[in-house]
């Protein structure tokens, strides 16, 4: 720990718990009725989107997934407007022409999430093409399921990716269910990792509880783009606490795996490694939970207070000029 940037730690650490309290927040909205249709949500993901997205400068491209918000708030998107997106309000990133989670900002470098990923893996590939052709010093982070790796835009976006070598890093974000389909009915393969062989690049397995372990291996996996020296494939596995989205009971899943899973959590794994590292102290997290619970409230508060889209602009933005 002592070789590590305790702010760049204590950054991550809040991220972590800020993306907690705004999920928590936003399945009670669900709940509630404040929300129009579902909701999709990334608890026990927070290590990975945080940890992946913290390895970035602010001019790299990013394709996050839908359960990838704390990569989102990590590059600068406000919480309130994720929720606006959420309620379909004029205020969300499509000023309410698209809902629930297709929501992304170009001026920060986040392409919006398509709903059959990876669908965001092709368009990832060619904004890494874009820099590379360029002669930029920009790579793309680009996230996708274990449920993905079974499309044919997951395998055709990796090979032309191996055989372009573009500076891209793939991060399969294995939380154990597609929907409702396990792993076992999902591949034949040892795992996810053991694929990138056959594409030429590196592929490489890491906890995906563990905020550390995905931040090197995808700080790695970037250093390694910007070389010159092409991709790297990254599982991180973690479990999938909800349903796919909160409508799904998820009773599909044995009892006994939540139970099981329910005692990596990665919010409080990490917080437990900064305060035996010394990094900070049980009352700082206690103060950082709660301005975390606080600004969830906030945001909430004012995505509900905001209006809906004036309807004579619905055609604004759709047909070319």
């Amino acid at each position: 720990m002592a070789e590590r940037d305790p702010e760049l730690l204590k950054r991550i650490y809040e991220k972590m718990v800020q993306t907690r309290a705004v999920e928590d927040r936003m399945v009670a909205m669900y709940k509630s009725g404040d929300l129009l249709g579902s909701l999709y949500t990334g608890h026990w993901h927070e290590a990975i989107s945080v940890g992946a997205a913290a390895t970035l400068r602010p001019d790299d491209y990013m394709a996050p997934i839908h359960r990838d918000l704390g990569a989102h708030l990590w590059r600068g998107m406000d919480s309130w407007q994720v929720m606006a997106s959420f309620m379909g309000k004029a205020t969300s990133p499509t000023g309410g022409r698209d809902g629930t989670l297709h929501y992304g900002r170009l001026d920060l470098g986040i392409y919006n999430l398509p709903s059959h990923i990876p669908a965001n893996f092709p368009v990832a590939i060619g904004m890494a093409f874009a820099a590379q052709y360029r002669g930029e010093d920009r790579v793309c982070l680009a996230f996708c399921g274990d449920g993905s790796t079974s499309r044919a835009d997951f395998h055709e976006s990796l090979n032309i990716a191996g055989v372009l070598k573009l500076p891209a890093v793939f991060v399969i974000e294995n939380n154990q269910w597609a929907y409702s389909t396990p792993l076992g009915l999902q591949t034949a393969s040892e795992d996810f990792a053991c694929k990138a062989v056959a594409y030429g690049f590196p592929g490489v397995k890491v906890d995906g509880t563990d905020a550390l372990a995905v931040y090197d291996a995808v700080a790695e996996g970037v250093a390694r783009a910007r070389n010159g020296e092409g991709p790297t494939l990254i599982e991180a596995v973690t479990m999938r606490m909800h349903g796919h989205a909160e409508h799904d009971p998820a009773d599909y899943v044995p009892k006994e795996m939540f139970d099981e899973w329910r005692k990596k959590d990665p919010v409080e794994l990490f917080e437990k490694v900064l305060i035996d590292g010394g990094v900070i102290d049980e009352a700082y997290a206690k103060d950082i939970r709660e301005q975390a619970r606080q600004h969830a409230i906030a945001a909430r508060r004012k995505a509900l207070a905001d209006p809906m889209p004036d309807g004579s602009t619905v055609e604004d933005g759709v047909y070319a000029d």
